[in-house]
């Protein structure tokens, strides 16, 4: 019993770093948004509406969201680095990100796209309420995905941190003290809530459990990464290209077909050892 409640605690202290992460470059941007303005105002007219500069705050925020989670997600691996190195310890074995051979990155950016379709035709065909949708388009116009920053911050850092921080970390440390599948459904339902709209929590959930089935099969962290690279460029970037009315059923059988090739094939070249 003891050895589960370092495990948890542990898995906790991780989880509230990444969180801190986020509230302290939340804390910063809105800092210096509001000290911009206020001297931009005080210059010019002389005075301060606060209700303004809450509005001007709010605002700021809400647009540079992805900003934001890039600076958090850059900081979050920094400081891990940072805090085993002082313990004298090598954070890439820490989170059991082992080298794989250069092949397996193919089946596993496949692996990637075919499971956003997936999610993305599952989404669609679920009875889902038109209140839950409108409250999932909401809070997916705040998150402006033109430019570079968003697809840095999405597409490469994002998947870096939070699998270095919920698949390399917080699972293998659960998985210490309990059952691997326990372990697994524990870290994949914290990395879900915390995608906080009730959609994302719910795709989050299922894609941490796949990621941790991914890197426990292949056996290393940068299968895990390679694939939640995929997946996020494929439903930020290239779905809505692609997936209409008339191409759905084929794209979605298509990835049925492909995702279980990439998946057998993976598995097979990264357990081999060997680019074949």
């Amino acid at each position: 019993m003891k050895n589960v409640f370092i495990a948890l605690g542990k898995a906790i202290c991780y989880t509230l770093l990444f969180v801190l992460m986020q509230l302290i470059a939340s804390f910063v941007v809105t800092l210096a948004m509001g000290i911009g303005y206020a001297v931009e105002q005080l210059t010019l007219n002389g005075g301060l509406d606060y209700n303004t500069l809450m509005t001007v705050l709010y605002d700021g925020v809400t647009t540079n969201a992805t900003l934001i989670t890039l600076v958090s997600n850059i900081c979050t691996v920094g400081v891990l680095f940072a805090f085993f190195a002082l313990r004298k310890k090598n954070l890439l074995s820490e989170i059991n990100a082992s080298p794989i051979p250069a092949l397996t990155y193919v089946p596993l950016s496949i692996m990637g796209m075919c499971f956003a379709v997936l999610i993305t035709f599952a989404l669609g065909i679920l009875p889902i309420s038109e209140e839950v949708w409108e409250e999932y388009n909401q809070s997916a116009s705040m998150i402006d995905s033109a430019g570079l920053i968003p697809m840095l911050s999405t597409v490469i850092f994002a998947p870096i941190a939070e699998e270095t921080v919920f698949r390399g970390l917080v699972y293998t440390r659960l998985k210490r003290a309990m059952p691997a599948w326990v372990a697994a459904i524990l870290q994949a339902a914290v990395f879900g809530a915390l995608h906080g709209q009730i959609l994302w929590v719910a795709y989050a959930f299922v894609m941490g459990l796949v990621l941790a089935a991914i890197v426990e099969s292949t056996g290393s962290l940068f299968a895990g990464i390679a694939v939640h690279i995929c997946f996020n460029l494929m439903g930020g970037y290239v779905m809505e290209h692609i997936f209409t009315e008339s191409t759905a059923l084929y794209i979605v059988l298509a990835s049925i077909i492909l995702m279980v090739a990439a998946t057998r094939s993976a598995v097979r070249i990264a357990k081999s050892g060997k680019n074949i």
